[in-house]
């Protein structure tokens, strides 16, 4: 149901071709449980982008650190399109149109996936994720529009935790700036 590419090593891309102001690239250190941390963003410039072209990303890619936690993942979103994947990533991108990305994103955040990922790592200084373990994932798949369905109440319930800890957040401020 996808096709899988890890992202530019070696002759292909130097971390000097990194620019102060670009298009961001989304590094390991961006990579959370489905989603992207936006704090400390590499760039590149657009000649660089062009000519790697097949790291950029599209909406509902997702987007694997290949060393590390290796389970963590993040989706793409209309935000992040046209941004690039990079060095030490591997990106999943679905080639199955009766495969919603959302539901495929809270799949691999599933306790058991994780463990299969974690338990299939390679590497014994750290964990390395490659190509082959990310192919043997097996996934179940209910319906296009059941997977919608879950999907979708799984993104409210995320969105309802986000607002309380910023509420919570706005509060234990307050209550510091009464004390």
């Amino acid at each position: 149901i996808s096709e899988l590419k890890t992202g530019p090593f070696g002759t292909q891309f130097s971390a000097k071709e990194y620019v102060s102001d670009g298009v961001p690239v989304i590094n390991v250190k961006n990579i959370g449980y489905g989603n992207i941390i936006s704090e400390d963003f590499d760039y590149v410039g657009d000649n660089t982008l062009e000519r790697l072209s097949e790291h950029k990303l599209k909406t509902g890619d997702i987007v694997f650190g290949r060393k590390g936690s290796v389970d963590r993942h993040c989706l793409i979103t209309k935000e992040q399109d046209g941004w690039m994947q990079g060095s030490d990533c591997i990106r999943v991108r679905l080639t199955d149109a009766s495969v919603y990305p959302n539901f495929i994103s809270y799949y691999l955040l599933t306790d058991t996936v994780k463990a299969k990922i974690n338990n299939s790592a390679v590497g014994s200084t750290m964990a390395s994720l490659n190509t082959d373990i990310l192919g043997d994932i097996d996934i179940r798949l209910p319906s296009c529009g059941e997977q919608y369905k879950i999907a979708t109440a799984l993104s409210m319930i995320d969105k309802k935790i986000e607002t309380n800890n910023m509420i919570n957040d706005y509060l234990a401020y307050q209550s510091l700036m009464v004390a």
